[in-house]
């Protein structure tokens, strides 16, 4: 028989929640801390056009006509790609980072273009760009065929 007097109101279990809250917040908070909101690199450019796609008869500033341009071109062959700075063949990346290098001790604004042909990989494109981001040319410029604008 039950006694009134010590009869307990029942209780429901329920959970906590708050601690998992704050735990969820502290999450929310770190991943949006640590995230990096840089844009994805597969929006780059790959189609690039294909070699000796510079226009002869394109305007020059004043300072083009003083140095001229640079011209970096880019060819695949066999064994790999081979560079071509302002008409002379460079063996590495690192000579072609030296030779931008010297060029833009006379002129850091004068453009340097990119010219590769279509079989050359991008990674290769893309480390000739760097190099000369690294020699402290201001302007850095991609040939593109005609073809390939008119897109």
């Amino acid at each position: 028989m039950k006694n009134p007097l010590n009869a307990r109101p029942e209780k429901k279990l329920e959970p906590d929640l708050t601690s998992t809250l704050d735990v969820v917040f502290l999450l929310l908070i770190f991943f949006v801390c640590t995230s990096s909101f840089k844009a994805p690199e597969k929006l780059l450019p790959t189609n690039l056009g294909g070699s000796g796609a510079i226009k002869v008869d394109a305007p020059q500033t004043q300072k083009e006509r003083d140095l001229g341009r640079i011209v970096v071109r880019l060819v695949a062959t066999e064994s790999g790609v081979e560079r071509v700075v302002n008409g002379s063949r460079v063996e590495s990346l690192d000579e072609v980072e030296r030779a931008l290098v010297a060029l833009s001790e006379i002129d850091p604004d004068v453009p340097a273009i990119v010219d590769p042909d279509r079989e050359v990989p991008l990674e290769s494109v893309l480390d000739v760009y760097d190099a000369a981001r690294r020699a402290g040319l201001a302007t850095i410029k991609f040939a593109a065929s005609p073809e390939a604008l008119a897109r």
